[in-house]
């Protein structure tokens, strides 16, 4: 008798490793996805990929950087309004680049300058 309930734990046992090794696999499958479609950031809406603007953080599934919406927000641009100006974008999308922004000011910062300093070098050209 003995013998017959610790079978009985064992395989209850077995059946509740098995449900958390799907759970861990299930969690693993959804990180390789993540990491494939770019490197995985505090922020759930920004990524960073070195096949998409050389890592510089982006709006996951557009090609929008957190970079273009501060800059939009600078010129006076509510959420609603770059959401309007790219609808692929929604709120949430826009308010998690801000909040990246104010995350990592200095990193964006450093984007917004290269940018700058890129088109600077573009008109320098154009003019010559």
């Amino acid at each position: 008798m003995n013998a017959a309930l610790e079978i009985e734990r064992i395989y209850t046992e077995l059946g509740t490793i098995r449900q958390e090794l799907v759970t861990v696999k299930t969690q693993l499958a959804q990180m390789m996805e993540a990491s494939q479609h770019g490197g995985v950031t505090e922020h759930p809406h920004v990524i960073r990929s070195p096949r998409k603007h050389r890592s510089e953080p982006t709006i996951r599934g557009s090609s929008i950087t957190v970079r273009t919406v501060v800059e939009r927000a600078r010129i006076g641009d509510t959420p609603e309004q770059i959401v309007e100006a790219y609808p692929v974008l929604t709120l949430a999308q826009i308010h998690d680049a801000l909040g990246y922004y104010y995350d990592h000011p200095g990193e964006i910062e450093g984007y917004i300058q290269e940018n700058r300093e890129a088109q600077w070098r573009l008109k320098q050209r154009a003019s010559s």
